[in-house]
């Protein structure tokens, strides 16, 4: 067999992780990995079932999963793989994988409660997404093995789900097997990941029968279309002969490309529109039922991704999505990295120190004028970096301005450094000056003048 060594980067390699390497002649720690090593490698592929699916296919797809002496899931894992390229079936799953892909995450120091940002970054790169993805698949298919494929570049792969045995514990390596690997000895241990439970069949199983009848009404639809969508063209005529009447049928044939035709003497055309003009609602209706009950377990409802709800409708499902259901799987994917993922890596090498913890830290959202409003008034009271003020905001800014406030005015114009004038004190009425002798009152003035 051959042996294929690789070098990972020197900055992922612990010092003191040994298990799973080999030494070179100068003493730099590498990885080795075997060729066949792998139980993917291993698995012998089959054939499936890719015909039409009814209702029967499904419950004996899903007896044969529950069988308690040979239990076996390839029927179910098939029947997913069929149904799975529903397109509202898709957009939906993709809606709620989203909600947990595109949040942010940290690594915390337990004993500081800061952020650890040089092992968090070791968890920035495509391949903790891509293992994200591939666990997240749980929800959808069920319970889920993931095999370590390149220590290195912590690449990982699913293993074919309809070849796992959950309750045994094992992989059989053909679906009809009475043996197989047990993956929980044999060294396996370091490089399996179980995702869920082991009687979880996923969401799938709940969503089958909609997916069925949906893709069944699709295909009655298309069948109905075919037959009456074109209007029905008949030619009636007088002539008898066989030869004539096989050139008219010809002429009718090329009718309906060309829209136009040389007839016979005594011969007319008559077309007939379908007078049904609401039959097409049946299997219109049938399917946005369908669309519906598919959407409900997966997002929590159908008006974050419907036409025809309201904002504030829409608003509502889509906070049941953030606020529940994909919480739930944030909180559920931390703990298969805090439990699983991260023992792992320590096992194989990398640099990730005892005592860090993998969160999805709580936070909300704000809109820049509210953001701004917030730090605008905490600039009364607080110091804030001018430089963080620039970045945060996008402005450019040089330096802080000396704003000086123009003075209040007190009542009567008085400036604050002047002294007031003498003023009567409140509620009392003003002094009158006593009258000079020989000086007569002058009148008040008249109305008119």
């Amino acid at each position: 067999m051959q042996e294929r060594i690789y070098t990972p980067a020197s900055h992922l390699i612990h010092h003191n992780a040994r298990i799973g390497r080999v030494y070179s002649a100068i003493g730099q720690p590498k990885y080795k990995q075997l060729d066949g090593q792998t139980i993917i490698g291993k698995i012998i592929t089959e054939y499936k079932n890719l015909n039409r699916k009814m209702i029967d296919d499904w419950r004996n797809a899903l007896r044969s999963a529950l069988d308690v002496i040979f239990p076996r899931r390839y029927l179910l894992q098939d029947l997913y793989d069929d149904l799975e390229t529903d397109g509202h079936f898709q957009s939906q799953f993709i809606l709620r994988f989203a909600a947990t892909l595109g949040y942010n995450f940290e690594l915390i120091d337990d004993a500081t409660g800061e952020v650890d940002k040089e092992t968090t970054k070791l968890f920035q790169s495509n391949w903790f997404y891509q293992f994200m993805k591939k666990a997240l698949t749980v929800h959808k298919k069920g319970y889920t093995l993931l095999e370590l494929i390149n220590p290195a570049t912590m690449e990982f792969k699913i293993v074919p789900r309809r070849n796992v045995l959950p309750n045994k514990k094992v992989i059989v390596l053909s679906v009809m097997d009475q043996d197989g690997i047990d993956y929980t000895t044999g060294g396996y241990e370091n490089r399996i990941i179980e995702v869920g439970e082991t009687d979880d069949l996923g969401l799938m199983n709940d969503i089958i029968p909609q997916l069925i009848w949906k893709r069944n009404a699709q295909q009655s639809w298309a069948e109905f279309s075919e037959k009456f969508g074109m209007p029905l063209v008949t030619a009636t005529t007088s002539k008898t002969n066989d030869r004539d009447l096989d050139k008219l049928e010809q002429l009718l044939e090329a009718l309906g490309e060309s829209a136009r035709a040389v007839l016979p003497a005594g011969t007319s055309i008559n077309v007939t529109p379908f007078a049904g003009k609401d039959s097409y609602q049946v299997y219109d209706a049938q399917i946005n039922r369908c669309n519906s009950e598919i959407s409900k377990p997966i997002v929590g409802g159908t008006m974050a991704t419907d036409n025809g709800s309201s904002r504030s409708q829409s608003e509502v499902h889509e906070r049941n999505l953030d606020d529940k259901i994909a919480s739930e799987d944030r909180l559920l994917f931390s703990f298969l990295v805090n439990d699983k993922l991260i023992p792992l890596m320590r096992t194989w090498g990398w640099p990730i120190p005892e005592k860090r913890t993998f969160v999805f830290p709580k936070s909300f959202d704000l809109s820049l004028m509210d953001h701004w409003t917030i730090v605008f008034q905490g600039l009364q009271y607080f110091d804030i970096s001018i430089d963080w003020i620039s970045k945060t905001f996008n402005m450019p800014v040089d330096a802080v301005k000396k704003i000086v406030a123009a003075l209040p005015t007190k009542p009567g114009g008085v400036k604050p450094n002047e002294e007031p004038a003498d003023e009567p004190p409140e509620n009392e009425p003003p002094v009158k000056e006593p009258p000079v002798k020989g000086k007569k009152p002058k009148p008040a003035a008249s109305f008119f003048d």
